[in-house]
């Protein structure tokens, strides 16, 4: 009985964690682009960050809560429709939040940092659209990629092997589509962890230099330039995302790993991982952004949120 309701007290308290922070900067960055009349880059992946982040944790603590529930239920064949969904969900709005990551990353990069090749200005001016497009494509791929999910199954032979041994060891499952479950596996980890982390990293990396190269140019000269300081907080913005990325994909690796080989690992260590992600991600966005940290400090302080006054207070909350 107390372990039934340990459990329970963790379900409810990282659903809290992982889903209230998106929760809120969803609510008062819907409510800042209806005032404006407007959304902006930074507005949209925000937007888009914190809806798959919440859809992220309740998918991962539903499946977890159907396994609770029924510790038999990977080995019922056909998988009920509701757990397919559950992965379906877990997949795709991971997806979506990884890219939006890299997207943001790359988007902060090109508005930063000046470049003298004139292909990279004139994508300077364009930018928005370009990662706005960049965005879209990235939900709308992530939907049809991971639509094979609602075929996964167990194999033919796994209700006479099951029957037989009796056994609480559910077969691999596999899809009942006419496809390679290795490649597909190989690309949708390409896609994971490989290629978003291709344009973070450099793109993290050449705002620190350029960063770097701006704050000796004004110790050299004794000058100050308005909104220096914003320029920083994107450069750590940016490295924290990356940084928390990471440390979200090793725990789930390390997950993965133990599954495979056999040892016993509970599922409350992949709602973790996620967690730690979804509610890593939106306190980093509340704090890199004015209005929202305004926001939050008014409801807890009863102090009024400030409208964001110029564009060199605004660096991380508006597009550059």
């Amino acid at each position: 009985m107390s372990t039934d309701v340990g459990n329970v007290l963790f379900f409810v308290g990282v659903g809290f964690v992982g889903v209230s922070g998106n929760i809120f900067n969803l609510i008062f960055s819907v409510q800042q682009q209806v005032k404006t009349r407007s959304i902006q880059t930074v507005g949209l992946i925000l937007d888009v960050i914190s809806i798959s982040n919440i859809i992220l944790v309740l998918s991962t603590l539903a499946m977890v809560v159907s396994v609770f529930l029924n510790a038999h239920i990977w080995c019922i064949k056909p998988y009920p429709l509701g757990l397919r969904f559950e992965m379906y969900l877990m997949m795709t709005c991971g997806f979506i939040s990884f890219w939006a990551i890299a997207w943001l990353s790359l988007f902060y990069c090109i508005k930063v940092v000046n470049f003298s090749s004139e292909s990279f200005r004139t994508l300077k001016k364009n930018i928005s659209t370009v990662i706005n497009t960049a965005v879209t494509v990235s939900c709308l791929f992530s939907f049809v990629l991971f639509l094979p999910a609602f075929s996964l199954d167990l194999p033919d032979s796994a209700d006479k092997n099951i029957s037989e041994t009796n056994s609480t060891t559910c077969p691999q499952p596999t899809f009942t589509l006419q496809i390679d479950i290795n490649a597909y596996a190989a690309v949708v980890l390409f896609l994971i962890c490989p290629i978003p982390l291709m344009i973070m990293l450099p793109t993290s990396i050449r705002m620190v230099v350029h960063l770097c190269a701006h704050t000796l140019a004004l110790q050299k000269n004794q000058t100050q330039v308005q909104g220096s300081d914003s320029y920083l907080l994107v450069c750590k913005l940016t490295i924290s995302l990356v940084g928390v990325y990471l440390s979200t994909l090793f725990m789930v690796a390390l997950y993965f790993i133990v599954k495979v080989l056999g040892a016993f690992i509970t599922y409350q260590a992949l709602v973790s991982a996620f967690t730690f992600y979804c509610g890593m991600t939106s306190v980093l966005l509340t704090a890199s952004n004015r209005y929202l940290k305004d926001t939050l400090w008014s409801l807890f302080c009863c102090r009024k949120a400030k409208e964001p006054a110029s564009k060199s207070q605004t660096v991380v909350t508006q597009d550059v």
